[in-house]
């Protein structure tokens, strides 16, 4: 007898938050290293058909730092570093191994998980909270074996839906074995290397096919990786990253038509994000400090384009002050993090809402999400960038550590805008048709969001927001924002941290060298 009142009820709910009464189907397209100027009517026509009918965020952000691995763990968690753990395209287990393992390996994320008590991701994931409402969940990934797990950290151990072609040379292709035989059965092997352009094609046709056309999930999210390859070999507006695009998008485009045939067009909700942007990246000895002999044997290093992750043995805290001074020396130097606290008896623990680094001229690890008392970094320092045109005309030139005579290189991982600013467009029955948002987000609120479209209700824990402003129905017209300026100084030095907020949430928009100490 409660049935139907229940049932309104329900819609009424539903309605307020914007959302019509019965949750459609929710897709998630990651285009990796996607910058927002690539989306142009000539490179890729149906991306920008959807940027214009949809809600377009000018003021998207990708998660420090801006790399991929990061990133995919914060889109399948709506969480930051700091809690879900993935603090850069590598790890660092000691346990395993002296040196940093790439991450882009899931096998070394099962190492993670061996050390974590079975779990690489501590948080629950898109998949788990979707599991328990019975809402089906599909994760497809082109991308390496690594960002693919990170979408479904769960799916290895048994507990979920995930395709990537690259897993075990071919032999398993899906998660769990029940999938992987249907997928080889059906479709072989992908052919021509893991991350190439047939990985692409073989994936996107496994989601229209068989995904789309046999599972019927609720929520998919479908990383599409070949752009970013084709980048870091040859640059944003070469011919061979244009070449990649206009694959994607002609990918999106089957996609799109898939959909039509299938009736469910206007019943899909697509949400598009990129992982982060890219810049042009010549070299420079950066780091020349640490090769000195009072720093042998005490830390291990990270590169991560922009940005280098630094782990100090037993987290000495007068080493890594020392290291912090150095670094802060050095002409090339942007900004430096280390926590808010020292560390003492080789413990590192969080101030929560710490802005300044317990040493001078230093910015919080706290204040960029990457306080990890047991497995993150005790130092993190970016480097100089400038908005000079790489050889194909495009703006943003960020340096990275190399020796200057190495040839330059196409990357992210730093800290100024060519890379922090991420695509982000929203489209369906669900979102507000043909609008730019200047409100910022990130790819930490993806998660809510897509729960949210689902018909749930996102936990209050998540570090990510609800995008509801950008809700057909939404209960207010403006979300509250600002933007923050923090600067830090010591002798010789001084650094700026510029920080976009909205309803609370922080996004790191760039870092930049004072002209003058203060």
């Amino acid at each position: 007898m409660l049935k139907t009142p229940f049932l309104a009820f329900l819609a009424c709910l539903l309605l307020s938050a914007g959302l019509s009464a019965r949750p459609g189907l929710v897709i998630v397209l990651v285009v990796d290293g996607l910058r927002p100027d690539s989306v142009t009517p000539e490179t890729m026509p149906h991306l920008h058909r959807l940027k214009t009918e949809g809600v377009w965020y000018r003021n998207a952000h990708s998660v420090f730092p801006t790399v991929t691995r990061v990133n995919a763990t914060s889109i399948s968690t709506g969480m930051l570093p700091s809690h879900h753990g993935i603090v850069s395209n590598a790890l660092y287990l000691p346990e395993s191994s002296a040196e940093v393992l790439s991450n882009g390996d899931y096998r070394n994320l099962l190492k993670l998980g061996e050390a974590n008590g079975g779990r690489m991701v501590g948080p629950k994931s898109l998949h788990e909270y979707l599991r328990e409402a019975s809402i089906a969940y599909v994760a497809l990934s082109s991308g390496s074996t690594g960002n693919a797990v990170l979408l479904n950290p769960t799916a290895p151990y048994g507990d979920g839906l995930l395709v990537n072609p690259g897993f075990e040379d071919g032999h398993r292709v899906a998660f769990p074995d029940s999938l992987n035989a249907e997928l080889l059965a059906k479709f072989g092997p992908a052919k021509g290397g893991r991350e190439g352009d047939e990985a692409l094609l073989w994936t996107e046709r496994v989601l229209r096919e068989h995904v789309l056309g046999t599972m019927h999930p609720q929520v998919i999210v479908d990383w599409m990786g070949r752009s970013d390859s084709a980048q870091h070999k040859s640059g944003v507006g070469s011919p061979e990253g244009l070449a990649a695009l206009r694959l994607v998008d002609q990918q999106i485009g089957l996609l799109l038509e898939r959909l039509r045939e299938l009736d469910l067009a206007e019943k899909t909700n697509i949400v598009v994000t990129s992982d982060h942007g890219f810049d042009y990246e010549p070299r420079a000895d950066m780091l020349a400090t640490l090769r000195e002999p009072e720093f042998a044997g005490k830390v291990v290093t990270d590169n991560e384009g922009g940005t280098t992750l630094l782990y100090v043995k037993n987290r000495d805290a007068a080493t890594i002050e020392r290291m912090a001074e150095k670094l802060q020396a050095g002409p090339m130097t942007n900004a430096v993090f280390v926590a808010g606290r020292r560390p003492e008896g080789r413990k590192l623990s969080c101030a929560e809402g710490a802005v300044k680094g317990f040493v001078p001229g230093t910015f919080a690890l706290e204040l960029a999400g990457q306080c990890l008392p047991k497995r993150g970094a005790d130092l993190i320092v970016t480097y100089r960038w400038s908005a000079d045109p790489s050889p194909y005309g495009i703006p943003g030139t960020q340096w990275v550590p190399g020796r200057a005579d190495q040839p330059a290189h196409n990357g992210h991982g730093g800290l100024n805008p060519y890379v922090t600013r991420s695509t982000l467009l929203a489209v369906g029955p669900d979102f507000r048709h043909g609008e730019v948002m200047d409100v910022p987000a990130g790819n930490a609120d993806i998660a809510p969001t897509v729960l949210t479209l689902a018909g749930l209700t996102p936990a209050d824990s998540l570090d990510g927001r609800v995008l509801r402003e950008a809700f057909r129905k939404r209960t207010t017209s403006t979300v509250e924002r600002a933007t923050q300026r923090v600067r830090v100084s010591t002798e010789g030095f001084c650094s700026e941290l510029e920080i976009s907020q909205a309803e609370g949430r922080k996004y790191l928009d760039l870092a930049r060298r004072c002209e003058e100490p203060r």
